[in-house]
């Protein structure tokens, strides 16, 4: 296996390292316009974008992506109030690039995992950046890490 860039293993536990740039730039971008809330004298916008700025600061921290290999399953943390997500192997599908964009320019691609629940299709986000080659190596390193346990057995 080549050297891991997105993954930290710890024994057979694969821990997706934290990416602070998206959520860093949302969160400024959001206190920005809670600044020129008070320069405007409008506290209104200025308390809900400053608190809506800090909550987002927050859940840069909180955000965990885990493959764990000995229980075979993904584990999936994103969000204040959502719960873990727990996706087992057998029933990951496939992974899902969105792009969204706005006048040409790429605003946001996050990468989706897609899986079965109760026999129905469900998708939880595993990532989100800016450019669709970081996503693609993402979801290239998270197959190869799958490919390398089956290997394994």
């Amino acid at each position: 296996m080549t050297k891991l860039k997105y993954f930290k293993k710890d024994a057979n536990r694969y821990v997706m390292k934290k990416e602070y740039t998206f959520g860093l730039i949302v969160s400024f971008g959001l206190a920005g316009i809670a600044a020129a809330g008070i320069w405007i004298n409008e506290p209104g916008i200025a308390w809900i974008l400053g608190i809506l700025s800090v909550l987002c600061f927050i859940s840069i921290w909180i955000k965990d992506v885990t493959i764990d290999l000995d229980k075979k399953e993904f584990i999936l943390k994103s969000g204040l109030i959502v719960p873990s997500i727990r996706v087992r192997l057998q029933d990951f599908q496939n992974f899902e690039l969105v792009r969204t964009k706005q006048y040409l320019i790429t605003t946001n691609t996050s990468l989706n995992i897609c899986y079965l629940k109760d026999g129905k299709e469900k998708y939880a986000t595993l990532s989100q950046g800016f450019t669709n080659q970081k996503m693609q190596n993402l979801a290239n390193e998270i197959d190869e890490i799958l490919h390398n346990h089956e290997a394994q057995r």
